[in-house]
């Protein structure tokens, strides 16, 4: 079963109302007191002995009560009473009791008491005590009734003492009982009382309760805790409801800064402790009058240098802060179950990730937050230039959808781009997984593979120039470490000249595989410094002269680095300079250095076609050698035909891609074979029965 967490402004709610008890119920009785003093004089006896000079001693060892019917209306006790000409009482060893309409009692006592009924003013002095309802204390050393009867002050040091559990210290007080104002000022302190749990605590240079408006301020460095929660702020207003039961509002100014600690406790499971913290300069909270409940929060960050207000979840083994110009909260029986901000939203977690520090981030101008229940942020909305950073990898787009807990994040924009040091990636719709550190693609895909050297491309044609790749599909899903790909749905991938288009292309550098399945075309174009190399050969000299591009297309590619090779299979056709050769296994041997085809093995139902020459040639077996531009075809028998119609069979045809020469070895003629210009080759000619 799991518990409900406080919010993090909950510890606000609770504070104030604390304090506002304490404050209100206190002055409450002094304000009771000044009254009825004002309606209610002592008895005296017109017939009194002189007490000294100008003084006139009316009682002495005095107890009176005064009552309407059965019901009491105050009790005056006391050592003794004089007047002087100014018709001032001076009372020793006071004692009052007052009863209100519902008979609760307020007692007030003092050493000494002075009260004139012409100005209605007066004074308590020595060791003054008002008790009253609800275990309420207050001790000071005097009190005075002011203003014809209208103020209530202490001057000094007032300590109030609430229901046994609280305690109010202030340097001085005051009541304005007409305007029903209440101060404590002076430096204000409240405390829960030893054994109290949880301790409560605040301080303040001073209180203010207006009655009338239903305001209480807390002023000058306002400091709350209630056990580990706290909360400060220079000043705090507070709005409370027509019965003074609850607060419905609470607006805090500048320097805003408080924590809260919350915690989610399993059935059977130890509890799982989060600290939130929270900073600002404004701080607006919403309650509902009914049980007190916060429901909606403000927070705002200083205007000045763009500042922001702050949430920050500190949880096991991750930190996560929500920060923005303004944070608007909405809360759940209580609980803060989700958040707005707006003007430059950013979300930040830090983590600790096998021995290191991981940090990821993201911002938005605005952005929608969810909590659990123990206040961390969990999701995380973001509208309108996002941009997510995740060490190397920076996605940008106009909206985002990020699970805190699931380390998902989903980008949407037109396009998004994800940039890492291995490359980037641009699509409509992109997933990133930050813990698999997996990119998902959607919706067309445009990809820059930058680090080559470090991708399952690394030796093949496509990457023996400097420069990225470039892979076009409609999906892809692109791994960063180890280094692994996914491409999906038209796929176009080159660099230069060099093209690959098929269905699917996958790349895993650690098991050190490329393939590409579904049906595969490749376009493979010699080097500049190749042919180069080719021109500069003498006349005559096998393999001399331009190189054209060889394309290649089959079913399915492989790529197996350690041995340079590539393996098409499945329908395989070479095309170079409009010859074709076909089989269903071609093996392509790349060079070491300029990563160019060296020697092509063609198996499996080989043809050779020469449009141009009008030859063909089967067999079972073909090697390319490039370099010489020579091949060699091998079957029993191989045959080979001219548009003539001629047929000639050998073990072995070795054709030349120059010239179109062809020998024949080991032939078995069955007509006359064609030479280059059409004239019919003699028997025993090039090649002859040599190769027997």
């Amino acid at each position: 079963m799991v518990r409900k967490a406080r919010s993090p402004f909950a510890l606000l709610r609770k504070l104030l109302l604390a304090a506002f008890v304490l404050t209100v119920l206190g002055v409450a009785g002094l304000f009771l007191f000044g009254r009825a003093g004002q309606r209610r004089e002592p008895a005296g006896d017109d017939r009194g002995t002189k007490a000294g000079k100008g003084m006139t001693l009316i009682g002495e060892d005095f107890d009176y009560t005064f009552t309407e019917g059965e019901r009491p209306i105050f009790r005056i006790r006391g050592d003794s009473i004089k007047a002087d000409r100014e018709e001032t009482l001076f009372l020793e060893g006071v004692a009052l009791t007052l009863y209100d309409k519902k008979g609760r009692e307020f007692h007030v006592e003092s050493k000494r008491a002075a009260f004139n009924r012409n100005s209605n003013q007066g004074q308590l002095q020595g060791n003054v005590l008002l008790r009253g309802p609800g275990n309420l204390e207050l001790r000071t050393a005097r009190l005075d009734l002011l203003k014809k009867g209208n103020v209530v002050a202490s001057r000094g040091p007032v300590e109030i003492r609430y229901a046994a559990r609280y305690i109010v210290n202030a340097g001085r007080m005051q009541v304005d009982i007409r305007d029903e104002l209440y101060v404590l000022q002076g430096g204000t302190r409240v405390n829960s009382v030893p054994g109290v749990e949880p301790p409560v605590a605040m301080t303040s240079q001073r209180l203010v309760y207006d009655r009338v408006k239903r305001w209480l301020r807390v002023e000058g460095g306002a400091n709350l805790r209630r056990g580990r929660d706290r909360l400060s702020a220079r000043r705090i207003f507070g709005n409370l409801s027509d019965d003074e039961s609850a607060l419905t509002f609470v607006h805090a100014f500048w320097d805003i800064n408080g924590e809260t600690h919350s915690t989610v406790q399993p059935t059977g499971e130890a509890p799982q402790p989060t600290t939130v913290r929270f900073r600002g300069k404004d701080l607006a909270v919403l309650l509902k009058p009914q049980g007190n409940q916060v429901r909606r929060v403000e927070l705002e960050g200083p205007k000045e240098g763009g500042g922001k207000a702050a949430i920050e979840a500190v949880g096991p083994g991750v930190v996560r802060t929500l920060t923005a110009r303004r944070i608007e909260g909405i809360l759940s029986e209580g609980v803060l179950s989700s958040a707005e901000g707006f003007g430059g939203v950013e979300i930040r977690e830090t983590a600790k990730v096998e021995g290191r520090t991981a940090v990821r981030q993201a911002s938005g101008q605005r952005g929608t937050a969810g909590f659990n229940q123990e206040g961390q942020v969990t999701s995380m909305e973001l509208n309108q230039a996002v941009v997510y950073k995740d060490g190397q990898v920076t996605a940008t787009g106009n909206r985002a959808t990020l699970d805190m807990d699931e380390g998902r994040g989903e980008f949407f924009g037109a396009p998004v781009v994800v940039n890492s040091d291995r490359g980037q990636v641009e699509a409509p719709r992109v997933v990133y997984n930050t813990d698999t550190r997996i990119v998902t693609a959607r919706g067309g895909v445009r990809a820059l593979l930058t680090r080559t050297e470090e991708t399952a491309m690394a030796g093949t044609p496509l990457t023996r120039e400097k420069g990225p790749v470039h892979v076009e599909s409609q999906e892809a899903f692109w791994r960063q470490v180890p280094s692994s790909f996914l491409f999906r749905g038209d796929v176009r991938a080159w660099q230069g000249e060099n093209l690959l288009l098929a269905p699917e292309l996958r790349g895993d550098r650690e098991a050190d595989q490329l393939v590409a399945t579904g049906g595969v075309k490749t376009l493979w174009f010699p080097t500049p410094e190749q042919q180069a190399k080719a021109a500069s050969r003498k006349e005559g000299e096998a393999g001399g002269g331009q190189k054209g591009p060889i394309q290649v297309v089959s079913n399915e590619m492989n790529f197996l680095n350690q041995k340079g090779v590539l393996v098409y299979t499945g329908n395989v056709r070479v095309d170079q300079e409009a010859r074709t050769l076909t089989c269903q296994r071609l093996e392509v041997e790349l060079g070491e250095e300029e990563r160019e085809a060296e020697r092509m093995t063609c198996a499996g139902d080989t043809k050779l076609n020469d449009p141009r020459a009008g030859r063909r040639v089967e067999g079972q077996r073909a090697v390319y050698q490039v370099g010489q531009r020579q091949v060699d075809i091998f079957g029993e028998p191989v045959v080979m035909r001219d548009k003539e119609g001629n047929v000639v069979r050998g073990r072995r045809v070795v054709y030349f891609m120059e010239d179109g020469r062809v020998e024949v070895k080991g032939k078995d003629e069955a007509a006359p074979a064609a030479a280059p210009d059409g004239t019919p080759a003699a028997p025993g000619g090039t090649g002859g029965n040599g190769g027997r």
